[in-house]
């Protein structure tokens, strides 16, 4: 498996960065190789990807989803295979530190590795530029999503497994 990794820091309020990496509708506005973001429930997006005349349709499945904390996702239908998460933290009032981290399965590694890392830096940079120039988010959803299932806003966390000790 193939790891790649990349951040930005936004001057933006980590709340305000959050809530826009959140509307994932909105990635076309900013990432170039994303045509189309769609929700088709709370917890699966169909994406659509592409250059050029080339593009390709995709499922994901969001598995965590922490209000400003932390977003985790797996891919259903594209090969390569890949799971990634985005985690954000604050630097200081007003700056945010977006990290954005993408597991490849088989079929990631060579060439396409470096083209990924690239295109990962340059749409984090695209995002950078994004947020700061609205300087707030859209719309927000607050819940929170854990092991696939959705918790509204307010609804208690689940409770932590108990392991047996030994």
């Amino acid at each position: 498996m193939v790891v790649i990794e990349a951040h930005s820091e936004v001057d933006v309020p980590l709340r305000t960065a959050y809530d826009q990496w959140t509307q994932f509708e909105s990635f076309p506005r900013f990432m170039s190789a994303v045509r189309a973001v769609h929700h088709v429930s709370p917890t699966v997006t169909r994406w659509r990807v592409g250059i050029g005349p080339l593009h390709r349709d995709f499922h994901t499945e969001i598995l965590e989803q922490h209000p400003d904390e932390s977003l985790r996702w797996r891919s259903l239908d594209v090969r390569p295979k890949h799971e990634g998460e985005v985690v954000f933290s604050e630097i200081s009032e007003g700056r945010t530190r977006v990290l954005v981290r993408i597991r490849l399965g088989s079929g990631g590694s060579g060439p396409i590795r470096g083209i990924l890392e690239r295109a990962l830096r340059r749409e984090l940079g695209a995002f950078k530029g994004f947020i700061q120039g609205l300087g707030e988010s859209g719309a927000a959803w607050r819940g929170a999503i854990h092991e696939g299932r959705v918790r509204q806003p307010g609804e208690p966390a689940p409770r932590s497994p108990t392991w047996p000790h030994g």
